[in-house]
């Protein structure tokens, strides 16, 4: 049987949600049979406490994640039963699907952790379920104080077609996004070379100029990742700037850490007016630290502090050192800071996401007979808050109390 606060084993047993459903929020009674959707059934009222509302929406997507409860993608050492462990934590936050993400490293680890990613990928059921590719972020990026943000100076390494097929090998052809800096030499080259196969080309980490970056999209970038973090602190305030130069191009999408940390309110609601919430997409970028209690611990070779705000920065400084963010903050913090609407906000941590890996607009729908991947959960108007119920996808869920 499902544990209480705990994601489960495929189970043979009806699942039944009941909310609001997204987008038009009318109510409905969901249920759920070995992984698939059997009946939509409306009802006439939902159990909803004064100021919440229940609704049932898309299970959340998330194209960058580095880590989570303890555990991170990066480790050297990483095995098959971390990756399940890391999508089985993501579960309990909403996130139905994910692509693991590994960062700047020497080749050969690049290449162990890609290769039991991939393994993770084929051999366990809900790591396959939830996991349709992976996320390479560098090492092809700028060595540079500022761009290159948090990954280690040592192996950072410019952009090579045979540096980049090997790390394809590895992953069995599983990799779907790279962020790469594309001023770096055989950057272009590169972005050619990836976007021919289908992987999605990001633009992060990098001090591209803007004749740089529009070789780039003509090349076949398509987003920037998490847009204004990973840059310089300092930037020409007009002319030469490149987030104003990625913020004005309409054939660029962008993905924001939405935390509150990383980018200030008035900054997010810039940006997704320029981006428009049709190019933005919702990342938590999170590390090994989200999910963990407030603290200091050792985060790549270094000491940091979580804080009690869900900070993660080096201690006694105000400089960040990751993430601790989960889908339902930025959902909340997106309708808070950037003034989108619930049902906007969702969208940009649900079919935003799988529509720039399929190359189009996706559509949703929630009918007998499709596969499961469903959350239920509570909204909060008034504090702009999310409470998790239940997360399903195909035949694996997790339950949450209210």
């Amino acid at each position: 049987m499902e544990a209480q606060g705990r994601s489960s084993a495929p189970q043979a047993e009806s699942i039944r949600l009941a909310g609001r459903l997204f987008p038009d929020g009318r109510p409905v009674r969901v249920t759920v049979i070995e992984g698939t959707i059997r009946e939509v059934e409306p009802v006439d009222s939902l159990a909803e406490p004064d100021g919440t509302q229940r609704w049932i929406v898309p299970g959340f997507f998330d194209l960058q994640v580095n880590g989570f409860a303890g555990r991170s993608f990066a480790n050297p050492n990483l095995r098959v039963e971390d990756v399940e462990s890391i999508a089985r934590a993501m579960l309990s936050t909403g996130v139905t699907r994910l692509l693991p993400t590994v960062v700047t490293a020497d080749l050969d680890v690049l290449g162990r952790q890609l290769a039991v990613i991939a393994q993770a990928m084929e051999e366990l059921p809900l790591v396959a379920a939830m996991c349709p590719g992976i996320h390479v972020e560098g090492p092809f990026i700028s060595p540079e104080d500022g761009p290159r943000g948090a990954h280690r100076r040592q192996y950072v390494r410019d952009p090579s077609i045979a540096d980049y097929e090997r790390l394809w090998a590895s992953s069995r052809g599983r990799i779907a996004i790279l962020t790469l800096a594309p001023e770096r030499p055989g950057g272009i080259e590169l972005i050619r070379h990836v976007t021919a196969r289908g992987v999605v080309a990001a633009l992060g980490h990098h001090r591209a100029d803007s004749d740089a970056l529009e070789q780039a999209i003509a090349a076949g970038a398509r987003i920037s990742t998490h847009l204004g973090n990973g840059t310089d602190a300092v930037l020409p305030r007009l002319a030469g700037n490149y987030i104003w130069d990625q913020l004005g191009d309409d054939r660029l999408w962008a993905s924001f850490i939405a935390d509150g940390h990383h980018l200030p309110p008035a900054t997010l609601r810039c940006m997704i007016r320029a981006k428009c919430p049709s190019r933005s997409i919702l990342v938590t970028d999170a590390t090994e630290l989200a999910g963990m209690l407030p603290g200091r611990y050792r985060h790549n070779e270094f000491e940091v502090e979580l804080t009690a705000d869900g900070k993660i920065v080096i201690p006694d400084t105000s400089y960040l050192a990751g993430s601790a963010a989960t889908m339902p903050s930025l959902i909340g913090r997106t309708v808070a800071d950037a003034g989108l609407s619930f049902v906007e906000a969702v969208r940009l941590a649900t079919l935003q996401p799988a529509a720039l890996l399929e190359g189009g607009s996706v559509r949703w729908s929630c009918r007998p007979g499709e596969p499961a991947n469903l959350v239920e959960l509570i909204w909060r108007p008034p504090d702009a808050s999310v409470t998790l119920l239940r997360a399903v996808i195909g035949p694996f869920s997790h339950w949450s109390p209210a």
